[in-house]
C-alpha cells in the first residue's frame, strides 16, 4: 500500500514568535493537528504520519520544543499558552474544522482546545489522558512557592551567562541520545530517541546542545488541580478515542483515577507497547485504526458557539 509524500517543514510567524511546523500529504486532505507531548517535538509523528493516508497532517513544534522559538525570560509554560498558540497555528493556516490526534502531554493541550473552539471535529488521544501534571487543592500555594524558588535558584546560577542550562552541551549525538534515553526511560527503542534527539539538537563549535527551552524541565508555577484536569475532560463533547498502552504512562492508577472523568461517548481501547508506542514501531494496523476515526467523523456538521 502507498505510504504518504516527504514530509514538508515550515517556520512560521506567529505574533512575533517563530514556530517551527513538519507536514505530511497535502492540503485538501483530511486536516490533522498533530500534538505531541512533554520535551518531545514534531518527529513524534515520523513514523505514523506516513501511514496515515488521504490526510494533511500538521503536527507543530510546541513554543520552546524543537526548532520553534522560546518564550521570553520573564514568561513561563503552560498548557493553556500552547493552546492558544495552536488556534493561532490553524488560523494561519486556515485549516476550518480539523481532528487532532494528540499524545500524552498533547492531550491535555487539546482538552483545552475544546474548551476554546467548537471547530474540532475529533479527538483521539495517544496514551494520554487529558492534563498530565497536577497537584492536589491543599497544595498548589505550596507548590507556587517551591515553583518560585527553583526558577529563582536557575536564574541566579544564569546570571551574566549566555550558556545553556549545564548539563545540556554534548560532544557528540550518542551522549545527547543518553540523556534522553534517562529522560524517556528503557522502553523507548533507540530509532524513536534518534528521531527525537536529531530535530532538538543544534550543532556548535564544540558539540552539540539542545535546541528546546531548559525552563521546559521546571514545574509550572500554578497547573491545574485534579479536579480541574477531570472537568476539562468531561467537557469534551466532540467524538474521543483514547489509544492507550498497555505498559504505558496511563495504565494502571492513572487510569483508574482518570476513568470516571471521560466524557460518555468516550471510546477506550489499548495497543501493546509503551508511552512511545506510536513512534517505536508503528504497525499499519494503528494507522488505519485511526484512519477509521477519522472518516467515521469526517464531514459530520460543527456547531459554533453564538459568541465564538
Amino acid at each position: 500500500m502507498p505510504t504518504q509524500s516527504m514530509p514538508k517543514d515550515y517556520l512560521l510567524d506567529l505574533n512575533g514568535i517563530e514556530m517551527a511546523v513538519r507536514t505530511w500529504g497535502e492540503q485538501g486532505a483530511i486536516p490533522v493537528l498533530a500534538l505531541h507531548g512533554w520535551l518531545d517535538n514534531a518527529a513524534s509523528f515520523e513514523r505514523l504520519a506516513p501511514l496515515m493516508e488521504d490526510c494533511f497532517i500538521v503536527a507543530p513544534d510546541l513554543i520552546g520544543h524543537g526548532r520553534s522559538d522560546h518564550r521570553r525570560e520573564d514568561s513561563g509554560y503552560y498548557l493553556w499558552e500552547h493552546a492558544e498558540d495552536v488556534l493561532a497555528l490553524v488560523d494561519r493556516l486556515g485549516l476550518g474544522p480539523f481532528h487532532v490526534v494528540a499524545h500524552g502531554m498533547g492531550s491535555g493541550i487539546a482538552s483545552i482546545l475544546a474548551l476554546l473552539t467548537s471547530t474540532v471535529v475529533s479527538m483521539t488521544f495517544l496514551d494520554g489522558m487529558g492534563v498530565p501534571f497536577t497537584v492536589d487543592e491543599g497544595e498548589r500555594l505550596p507548590h507556587l512557592a517551591r515553583a518560585y524558588r527553583l526558577k529563582r535558584m536557575v536564574q541566579r546560577s544564569q546570571a551574566g551567562s549566555t550558556e545553556p542550562l549545564s548539563g545540556s552541551r554534548f560532544e557528540n549525538l550518542e551522549q545527547a541520545m543518553g540523556q534522553r534515553r534517562d529522560r524517556l526511560g528503557a522502553e523507548v527503542s533507540e530509532e524513536a530517541i534518534r528521531l527525537l534527539a536529531q530535530r532538538d539538537l543544534l550543532q556548535t563549535g564544540d558539540g552539540y546542545r539542545w535546541r528546546h527551552d531548559e525552563r521546559l524541565a521546571l514545574p509550572e508555577s500554578m497547573p491545574l488541580t485534579e479536579k480541574e484536569a477531570c472537568k476539562l475532560l468531561q467537557q469534551i463533547h466532540c467524538p474521543l478515542y483514547l489509544i492507550l498502552a498497555r505498559q504505558g504512562m496511563c495504565a494502571g492508577p492513572v487510569f483508574n483515577r482518570r476513568k470516571s472523568a471521560l466524557p460518555p461517548h468516550a471510546q477506550v481501547s489499548w495497543y501493546p507497547g509503551g508511552h512511545h508506542f506510536h513512534l517505536d514501531e508503528p504497525e499499519r494496523a494503528l494507522a488505519e485504526q485511526i484512519g477509521r476515526i477519522l472518516a467515521r467523523h469526517e464531514g459530520t456538521p460543527v456547531l459554533r458557539r453564538v459568541n465564538e
